[in-house]
């Protein structure tokens, strides 16, 4: 009902206009194929919720699986970790799937008022991650660096992709514009719910592991999601070119 009621309104809209031009060397005709071909054009669009609608869906989202994940997995080992340690790094990874839920609620709804740029939460993100990696745990080096790091990379590689691409079939849902900054984005989401998941287990909380074997790791997949944003679809080439 409501589409109709629109259509109609559209097509009085365009009743008026062609009625507007008499000037015009137009013709009645041409007014007529002109209209008819607008209206042909137009197909029904679905509504994009608000910014902070998307927002919380996405943080949702972020905080179900991320609950999930941390409920089901091993907490043998949580005892590394002293009650201060875990807040904190728990609050700066929970703010930063808030952050990152937010910018990308922007980048789904076209002209969004942005309060700061994608790279500015970025670089916010990373610097509260070595930070918190950095004031929050003691400095300790370790013969089997290696082999002690390699599983938590893994897992979070395992957590953080599958994560990246259910965040990206959310993002799809609004108006996007694909670029470096939008694959970076949706990976930044994903890696604070992977780092968020694999601290939990971690049975090496020394600076010199999480710096390396969680931010890195990180970082490193983050530049990948900005590197496949950048790369565009050949359809949007034929299409710009």
């Amino acid at each position: 009902m409501r589409g109709n009621r629109q259509e109609g309104e559209f097509e009085l809209v365009l009743d008026r206009w062609a009625s507007a031009v008499p000037k015009a060397d137009v013709s009645a005709e041409t007014r007529t194929r002109i209209r008819n071909a607008l209206s042909a054009s137009l197909v029904p669009v679905k509504p994009i919720p608000s910014v902070n609608g998307l927002a919380l869906i996405l943080f949702l989202v972020f905080a179900i699986v991320a609950g999930v994940l941390i409920t089901i997995g091993d907490k043998a080992d949580v005892h590394f970790l002293t009650g201060s340690q875990l807040l904190a790094i728990a609050a700066i990874l929970v703010a930063g799937g808030v952050l990152f839920s937010i910018v990308l609620a922007w980048r789904m709804v076209p002209g969004s008022r942005r309060w700061f740029s994608t790279p500015a939460a970025l670089l916010l993100w990373m610097i509260g991650v070595a930070g918190g990696f950095v004031l929050l745990f003691p400095w300790r080096s370790s013969i089997g660096f290696v082999a002690e790091g390699w599983p938590c990379a893994r897992m979070e590689l395992m957590i953080a992709i599958p994560s990246a691409a259910l965040f990206w079939l959310i993002a799809r849902q609004g108006a996007l514009f694909r670029d470096a900054a939008l694959g970076a984005t949706v990976v930044g989401l994903a890696c604070s719910l992977a780092l968020l998941v694999v601290q939990f287990p971690c049975r090496f909380p020394n600076m010199p592991h999480l710096l390396v074997w969680h931010g890195l790791v990180a970082a490193a997949l983050i530049s990948l999601g900005a590197l496949i944003g950048s790369l565009r679809h050949p359809r949007e080439h034929d299409e710009r070119d």
